[in-house]
């Protein structure tokens, strides 16, 4: 079979997923396996379709669709081939996994869920793979609508309602910037085929206002600074199997729109572009890692974090604008690579832990970290998982987020060197520093996640009667888990694909990575040499299994449980640490900018100021672009439709004098009076 073969019979199996919608809920087992299996076999077909045109180059065909706009063709390049592969990926693993934790929403819309479930995946992978703006659009606005529907699968909820509001609004807001710049694009060309898209054929004003409008319109639906805030809302109440596919996978798609319009159709452009996207990026990354780490909310702490992860991204897309434009092809395809390989990183990784808060959340039935503990002895296995995807996003060697946060690490050093001005070049320090401290707040950040709800006592009945989940959710998390240490342990085969990737682009050259000692234990000295970092684990493995056999043979292992000692009480989980006590010290040193709101309550039993007496402390932090920005964009609309209603009093003689009015306004100026 080729690649259109797997194209083909992709669409096939999603679409026939698709159908489960008209089902109704009295067959929902049969229809969990059969929609999410059919799911999971597109996503696999995905892969293969992926895997075919690295192997065996760039693919077009017409696809089966005829619109008045012209004929619908579908283009998979390498650089749609290597986001198929992530959707694939991230898809495989969310619709198995979905098998067994959509068991809870088995009812009579059951089937409503699992054929958007479908739809969604191939709405995806239709945005990748179109070559038309009609066609692109119409997949960018069913991607919307039917990850808004899914985000409100739950409606008799108000928070899922707001929820789904903020974002279909938001995610609006964006798809106009989107279309402004395809329009651009398609006068300038004469037609809407991304194929004859040039963006030298563009004025300098031109092309200023399409990236403009490219960055703002895909950085809403990445949710970056300061347009994110429909993400920290939608995520946590979308069923976490559709949490871990929009925050894996459906921002990366953003990432793809960045990726075709600023390498494909514009080029390299003035260095201010990329430093417009530096400096969103590093406040991407320093205020979304810190409104993670005041959450409490596991789910909201991990949305807060993909707005930290896509501040990451968008550092790799500025330095590499720079270095584009200063025609340094070999840091600029370090910058790319970066951004490619901590897209697909963060599609693993993330979903791994939405998949791991998603078994808590069944477990448990709670996402307040602050009610759970002792998890781990309860689910010892989405424990060890949660912690490989905690250990991951912290960027710990020698796991996959280390390797794409040193790449980005490499671009920012070497950005000093690019730019000329001691403003500029201390800019570039600044945001290695800013990293530097976005990877100690975001270590903090999962330690508190992690610690507090998997570690010491359980703080509620429902933490203390927790059972693991079934295998068939469990089975995604470690081929994940998995895929995090070896994308870690063995980066070179996706730095392979990534520079096969950037080959196809001007002003890129990235193939000095494959070549590089970029990831390795250097000696020096006369016999000067290195060890690659997998013979090093290697060597280090062999040693622990030394170890633990002479232990075994030879040693005597003694085990003694107790309660641990507290001079002679026995501790509660009154004792441990809570997580808004755990995120204190860093909420002090931010006052400034989280400007946090304390709350004591007393509770008065008895009059005894030592016995009776129950305290219950509550924090608030302020969100600034909240109060900044959207409030009083907020507060001006309302204003204007309270006007209006005023205008419009449903009098017709009001109505006729308003149009009166106009007329003598429109014949005086006529007259030239």
């Amino acid at each position: 079979m080729v690649a259109v073969d797997w194209y083909y019979l992709m669409f096939v199996f999603f679409f026939a997923g698709g159908l489960s919608v008209f089902f109704g809920g009295r067959h929902s087992g049969k229809i969990n396996y059969v929609a999410h299996g059919l799911a999971a076999l597109g996503c696999l077909a995905t892969i293969l379709c992926a895997i075919f045109v690295f192997r065996q180059g760039a693919l077009e065909f017409p696809l089966p669709l005829s619109l008045p706009f012209g004929v619908m063709t579908a283009r998979v390049d390498l650089l749609a081939a290597f986001f198929l592969l992530l959707i694939g990926v991230g898809g495989l693993a969310a619709s198995v996994y979905a098998m067994g934790y959509s068991k809870e929403y088995y009812g009579n819309r059951y089937g409503l869920m699992t054929g958007l479930f479908n739809v969604f995946l191939l709405s995806m992978v239709m945005v990748i793979t179109v070559s038309h703006v009609a066609a692109f659009v119409i997949a960018w606005e069913v991607m919307s609508i039917v990850s808004f529907l899914l985000v409100n699968f739950e409606y008799e909820k108000p928070a899922n309602t707001r929820a789904a509001f903020v974002y279909i609004v938001m995610t609006h807001v964006g798809t106009i910037f989107i279309i402004s710049a395809f329009l651009l694009l398609t006068v300038a060309a004469g037609s809407m085929d991304f194929i004859r898209f040039d963006g030298s054929a563009l004025s300098a004003t031109t092309r200023n206002i399409v990236f403009l409008c490219a960055f703002v319109g895909f950085g809403t639906k990445a949710g970056m600074i300061p347009l994110h805030i429909w993400l920290p809302q939608a995520h946590p109440v979308a069923p976490s199997h559709i949490s871990a596919l929009m925050s894996g996978v459906m921002i990366k798609t953003a990432i793809y729109g960045m990726c075709r319009f600023f390498l494909d159709f514009l080029g390299a452009g003035p260095v201010w572009w990329g430093g417009l996207i530096l400096a969103i990026a590093i406040l991407s990354c320093v205020l979304g890692v810190l409104y993670a780490l005041m959450e409490n909310d596991l789910k909201r702490l991990l949305a807060y974090s993909s707005v930290e992860n896509i501040g990451i991204m968008l550092l790799g897309i500025g330095s590499g604008m720079i270095f584009m434009s200063k025609g340094e092809p070999l840091m600029a395809g370090l910058s790319w690579s970066a951004v490619l390989y901590h897209a697909f990183n963060h599609a693993v990784f993330k979903s791994l832990l939405f998949m791991g808060a998603g078994a808590v959340l069944q477990s448990t039935h709670t996402k307040d970290i602050e009610r759970l503990g002792g998890l781990i002895k309860k689910m010892p296995y989405t424990a060890v998982f949660f912690l490989v995807g905690a250990a991951t996003i912290a960027a710990l060697p020698p796991l996959n987020g280390f390797i794409s946060e040193w790449l980005t690490f490499q671009a920012l050093f070497l950005l000093p060197q690019a730019v000329s001005g001691v403003a500029a070049k201390l800019a570039g320090m600044v945001l290695i520093a800013l990293l530097g401290l976005t990877g100690a707040l975001a270590a903090a950040c999962f330690v508190k996640a992690f610690g507090i709800a998997f570690l010491a006592k359980p703080r509620s009945l429902r933490a203390e009667n927790a059972q693991e989940v079934s295998y068939i959710m469990l089975a995604p998390m470690a081929g994940l888990a998995v895929l995090c240490v070896l994308l870690g342990v063995w980066p070179q085969g996706m730095i392979t694909l990534i520079s096969s990737v950037l080959a196809d682009f001007s002003g890129l050259h990235a193939g000095e990575l494959l070549s590089a000692n970029w990831y390795s234990i250097a000696f020096t000295g006369a016999n000067a040499g290195g060890l690659s970092i997998p013979l090093t684990i290697g060597i280090l493995l062999i040693g622990v299994l030394i170890a633990v056999g002479l232990s075994h043979l030879y040693g005597s292992p003694r085990t003694i449980k107790g309660e641990t000692w507290t001079c002679g009480i026995v501790p509660t989980s009154h004792m441990q640490y809570t997580a808004t006590g755990f995120s204190g010290p860093i909420r002090r040193v931010f006052h400034s900018v989280l400007r946090p709101q304390r709350e004591t309550i007393v509770d008065e039993i008895d009059t005894n100021h030592y016995f009776g007496r129950r305290l219950s402390y509550q924090v608030a932090i302020t969100y600034v672009f909240n109060d900044m920005v959207y409030r009083p964009i907020n507060r001006t609309i309302l204003l204007t439709a309270r006007f209006m209603k005023t205008i419009q009093a449903g009098s017709l003689q009001l109505y006729i004098g308003y149009i009166m009015a106009v007329t003598v306004l429109v014949l005086i100026w006529n007259a030239g009076w």
